[in-house]
C-alpha cells in the first residue's frame, strides 16, 4: 500500500500513521522482538523485511500503521482486505513502556473504526492459541468464532463494539524523512 495517510479521533489520544520506509527495520526488531506470539517465528533478516515491505507496498488492499501517542510510536498493526472480510494482523506493542495505559486498545478501536467506516464490518483476525493477546482481543470486543488446533479465529463484537469518528489526513512532512 503506497498511499500515505493517518487517521485520528477527536475522542483518543492516538494516532495511526500508514509506514514508510524509515520504519521497516523498527518493525523488523518489534517483531523479532514477540516473533513467539506470530504464525512466523523465525527471526526476521534485514533482506527479508525489505522483500516484505516492497510487496507490501504493490498490494493495494493491505495496509499497516504506526501507532503513535504524543508523536511517538509505541506500537504497530495492520490490515488486509481479503474478499469481503478484514483480516487484521502483525498487532504489537513495540514499546513496553507505552503498556498498561490503554494505548493499544485505542489504536485497536481507531483500526476497527476505519476499515468499518472505509471498506466492511467483517472484521477478523487469526491469533495463535499459545498468544497471550487472546485476553486483549477479547478485552477489545472480539469473540473467539473458529477453533483451528493451534490457533482461533476472533470475530469483531458489534454487540460490543464502540465505534469512533475517524479523521483521515496526509501526514504533516517530516525532514527526517526526506518529505517535503
Amino acid at each position: 500500500m503506497n498511499l500515505r495517510f493517518q487517521l485520528s479521533s477527536p475522542r483518543l489520544r492516538v494516532t495511526l500513521r500508514t509506514i514508510g520506509p524509515d520504519e521497516i527495520e523498527t518493525l523488523r526488531v518489534w517483531k523479532n522482538a514477540h516473533r513467539t506470539a506470530f504464525f512466523h517465528q523465525a527471526t526476521i533478516e534485514p533482506d527479508q523485511q525489505h522483500r516484505w515491505f516492497t510487496g507490501y507496498l504493490s498490494r493495494e488492499t493491505d495496509y499497516m500503521f504506526m501507532a503513535e501517542h504524543a508523536g511517538t510510536a509505541f506500537g504497530c498493526l495492520g490490515f488486509r482486505l481479503l474478499g469481503s472480510r478484514a483480516d487484521i494482523y502483525n498487532v504489537m506493542r513495540g514499546r513496553p513502556d507505552a503498556g498498561g495505559r490503554g494505548l493499544m486498545s485505542e489504536a485497536m478501536r481507531l483500526l476497527c473504526s476505519y476499515i468499518a467506516a472505509e471498506f466492511t464490518r467483517e472484521i477478523g483476525a487469526e491469533v495463535l492459541r499459545s498468544n497471550p493477546a487472546r485476553a486483549w482481543y477479547r478485552d477489545n470486543a472480539f469473540r473467539e468464532t473458529a477453533d483451528a488446533g493451534t490457533q482461533v479465529h476472533v470475530d469483531l463484537d458489534w454487540a460490543r463494539f464502540e465505534p469512533c469518528e475517524v479523521c483521515p489526513s496526509a501526514p504533516a512532512p517530516d525532514a527526517e524523512r526526506g518529505e517535503s
